[in-house]
């Protein structure tokens, strides 16, 4: 007995999978930028509003995307500062003598919920994207010379 072949088609993500890449790319770049020019330990916060900036900029209406959209943001941000940190630690020469306090340890957990109310917050105040099919009623008659459409 033949067995019968389906030709399945497979979804292209180099698309989507690029596009989050340069979301998130941006995101963390802006991040860097926010944390670098503070004078103060901003912790989640810069992340957090870079999040929501380009979210709202690349009009992402899901919150699928957007949750992949700000964990690229906060993946990249928390490897370029730290990658900027601990190179500048050894530049200059100097032993890492960093103590933690309080209240690092209570907000570094709080880094991943930020990162889903910065999705969240992202999507409700994201503009609708441009560019969606819009229904147009139509009417159909057959004529003469064939089916004659209408709007």
């Amino acid at each position: 007995m033949p067995v019968e072949v389906k030709a399945q088609s497979t979804p292209d993500i180099k698309k989507p999978a690029l596009r989050y890449l340069v979301i998130g790319l941006t995101g963390a770049f802006l991040s860097a930028i926010i944390s670098l020019f503070s004078v103060i330990d901003l912790y989640f916060i810069a992340s957090f509003v870079s999040s929501i900036f380009v979210i709202y900029m690349y009009r992402i209406n899901e919150f699928e995307e957007s949750l992949i959209a700000t964990f690229a943001v906060y993946l990249f941000a928390d490897g370029i500062l730290g990658t900027l940190v601990l190179g500048q630690y050894y530049i200059l020469n100097e032993t890492i003598t960093l103590i933690p306090g309080l209240w690092d340890v209570a907000l570094y957990p709080f880094n991943p919920i930020s990162a889903l109310i910065a999705a969240y917050i992202g999507i409700r105040i994201s503009p609708k994207r441009k560019g969606e099919p819009v229904s147009v009623p139509r009417r159909e008659e057959e004529g003469p010379g064939g089916v004659v459409y209408s709007l």
